[in-house]
């Protein structure tokens, strides 16, 4: 399922070197939040690496999946009231036939709420 529309939007994106930055709008009304908590909605983080998945995907222009992780860490918990808006900066470098090292973090100013180390693969 995808997130992008219903959990957030790309509010834009610019890219600098080899990392692109897109800024996204979390949706305080996703159904995700009814369940994630009531009254106090967090991001789940299950939530926060598929948006790295479709950012990463926009970014190559592929559809992809996630074949490897080798680093995910959850260094704070993002809320679509506290954080409406949140960076999500990914590089996805070639690294094979149809595979992707990204790298990736979710930050909203001094805040990092996610950094990610895994390699994708494109979907048939």
């Amino acid at each position: 399922m995808l997130l992008k529309g219903n959990y957030y939007t790309v509010d834009g994106w610019h890219t600098e070197g080899r990392e692109t930055t897109f800024r996204i709008a979390l949706l305080p009304e996703c159904d995700v939040y009814r369940g994630h908590f009531p009254g106090h909605p967090v991001c789940p983080g299950v939530c926060n690496v598929q948006v790295v998945k479709e950012c990463a995907s926009m970014l190559t222009g592929k559809r992809l999946a996630i074949a490897a992780i080798k680093q995910c860490r959850f260094t704070a918990v993002a809320s679509p009231h506290r954080c409406p808006w949140l960076d999500v900066v990914v590089s996805a470098e070639p690294a094979g036939e149809a595979a992707y090292a990204v790298t990736a973090r979710i930050t909203a100013g001094d805040t990092t709420y996610l950094d990610f180390k895994g390699e994708m693969h494109e979907q048939a």
